[in-house]
């Protein structure tokens, strides 16, 4: 599988990273979804100040993971 990279923002220390937007989340605790769209979104890590926050496609800037755009739902372990 080719890897798959682009610039996000991090909305809180500013940082700009190279996110791979094709790797692994590690372990889930909460998917999230847009509420006007019900389509799930992308979660990412900033590498400086290490907040979560999650990438909307073609937005440079990531946006909170308590945004209110955002529906958080629990992801059930195995």
């Amino acid at each position: 599988m080719p890897y798959e990279y682009r610039e996000v923002k991090c909305p809180w220390c500013d940082q700009i990273f190279m996110w791979n937007k094709t790797g692994g989340e590690g372990l889930l605790v909460y998917e999230y979804r847009l509420k006007s769209t019900g389509e799930y979104v992308a979660r990412a890590k900033c590498p400086s100040c290490e907040m979560d926050m999650i990438v909307l496609d073609h937005i440079l800037a990531g946006i909170a993971v308590d945004d209110d755009r955002l529906e958080r739902i629990g992801v059930r372990g195995i």
